[in-house]
């Protein structure tokens, strides 16, 4: 758990691709040679095996019973049920403050008439008729009402739930699933391990958990759907505790194979280093992020991926080497000497200027042997969702675990304003970003147990999930704590 999530520009492969090691995790026994750049090939082998999904049919949609009852049963037919249009957030009404602090999920609003209606509910709508109920209006979206849905622990499998929440509550991602081509979108070639199959069972789920919400069904089972990952990654078949961010990691991956846009393997491209050389830095961090798209194009790169810059100069000649990674999430290491910090520091001392000497020493192409150099990161892309893990465990003293208080802000996070952070030749406007999740782990490094805190993507209340539970939360400041373990950011919107 203690490796950043970078992918390797030049290690592609299908679900065994290559991360670059932790800058702080003082293993660089995969340090990069000191060169300009190396031929862009994918690697390797999935080791993952997969099964087969079967087809699903079609049900008609005739009311919510219907379709509760195909969804749970793992027949619905994506593209049939989801009504798509445009919401945001002005046509979203606010809602009174809660007086509960535990919810069951709100029915809807009974008809006066007990008329048989239908009505158009946006982005992720349902249209069906609904009997002795009336479906909001688009001013009043199915949605707002939605997502406050608890999830079944199946045995130690809270992990797992504080990242399916923090994820059913980023919005993109969440419109993403409720579109109604979603089939269109799913990719059955050989670049996909699942075939389709998670992303499928993902929205399902995610269907359940903000379409179907009613008094009787306060907490869904997300049994079928760790039955998938499970399929996809072997380490998940079992009810042992695992790591939420190692999931998360896991389940973006399979979900972005699922709806990569890429449906057949490209030819590797082979560098002319010199004519490399030549290009402009922002130039060339195009260029490698275009050959990153060649592998892997997905609506999940477009809301998850962002690049960073690694710069490798030479202590004895001065010799600089740039390379681009794309990455998905930033583990930042904490202080270890310190009782308390803040994000903005912990950031600054992973983009900071790190020495590498002795055993880390790389190839200095210039030299033709190994130098001491350093290594300096920064940001060149930024993604629209920032997801910053808090490195919290550790194996450099035996596997313990840092209770370090964080204290990171809720909003405007302003990356322009830490030095050295963005790349030299990023030229656009630096985003500020508003926290949205945080998957907390309580407990040691043995034992423990996550929960989620969200902000609802519609009614912007904050709540705390605990597997099946689920508490409106009233003092926004109270999710500052030393349990805060990954933290999700979206870009605000100007």
């Amino acid at each position: 758990m203690d490796s950043i999530g970078i992918r390797n520009d030049f290690g592609r492969a299908r679900g065994n691709r290559a991360i670059l090691d932790d800058r702080r995790s003082r293993d660089k026994s995969n340090i990069p040679a000191l060169i300009p750049h190396a031929p862009y090939t994918s690697t390797g082998s999935s080791s993952i095996y997969h099964r087969r999904a079967r087809p699903l049919p079609p049900i008609p949609t005739t009311n919510v019973a219907t379709l509760r009852n195909a969804i749970e049963a793992g027949h619905m037919n994506v593209s049939n049920s989801i009504k798509t249009s445009v919401v945001n957030n002005s046509t979203v009404q606010d809602v009174p403050p809660k007086t509960a602090t535990l919810y069951s999920i709100a029915s809807l609003p009974q008809s006066k008439n007990n008329d048989v209606k239908e009505s158009d509910v946006s982005e992720g709508s349902i249209n069906v008729k609904i009997t002795n109920h009336t479906v909001p209006s688009v001013n009043e979206p199915i949605l707002k009402n939605g997502g406050l849905c608890g999830l079944q622990n199946l045995g130690n499998t809270c992990f797992m739930n504080s990242v399916l929440q923090c994820l059913s509550n980023t919005k993109p991602l969440l419109l993403f699933c409720l579109k109604d081509n979603l089939s269109d979108h799913l990719n059955k070639s050989p670049t996909s391990v699942m075939k389709g199959a998670l992303m499928t069972e993902y929205a399902n789920l995610i269907r359940k958990m903000w379409l179907l919400s009613d008094a009787g069904r306060p907490v869904v089972s997300p049994s079928r759907f760790k039955s998938t990952i499970g399929n996809f990654a072997s380490r998940f078949t079992g009810y042992s505790e695992q790591d939420s961010q190692e999931f998360l990691r896991y389940l973006l991956q399979g979900l972005s194979e699922d709806v990569n846009r890429i449906q057949k393997k490209p030819v590797p491209l082979i560098i002319d280093e010199k004519q490399e050389e030549l290009k402009k830095e922002k130039d060339r961090a195009t260029a490698s992020w275009d050959r990153c798209l060649r592998y892997e194009n997905s609506p999940l790169v477009d809301i998850f991926a962002g690049q960073l810059k690694s710069t490798l100069e030479c202590c004895h000649c001065g010799y600089q080497s740039t390379t681009f990674d794309m990455f998905w999430d930033l583990s930042l290491p904490l202080p270890r000497d310190r009782s308390s910090t803040n994000l903005q520091d912990c950031i600054q001392l992973f983009m900071s200027k790190e020495e590498l000497d002795g055993d880390e020493e790389p190839m200095c192409n210039r030299c033709k042997k190994k130098r001491p150099c350093t290594k300096k990161l920064s940001i060149q892309k930024c993604p629209e969702i920032l997801v910053l893990h808090l490195k919290r465990f550790s194996q450099t003293r035996g596997r313990t675990k840092l209770n370090t208080h964080v204290d990171f802000p809720i909003t405007n996070l302003k990356l322009d304003h830490l030095k050295d952070v963005m790349s030299s030749s990023y030229k656009e406007s630096v985003p500020t970003y508003n926290l949205f999740g945080i998957s907390n782990h309580s407990g040691t490094v043995y034992s423990g147990h996550y929960v989620a805190q969200c902000k609802h993507p519609f009614t912007h209340d904050w709540h705390e999930f605990n597997d099946s539970s689920v508490h409106f939360i009233s003092d926004t400041s109270s999710i500052i704590s030393a349990d805060a373990y990954v933290l999700f950011y979206e870009q605000k919107k100007s």
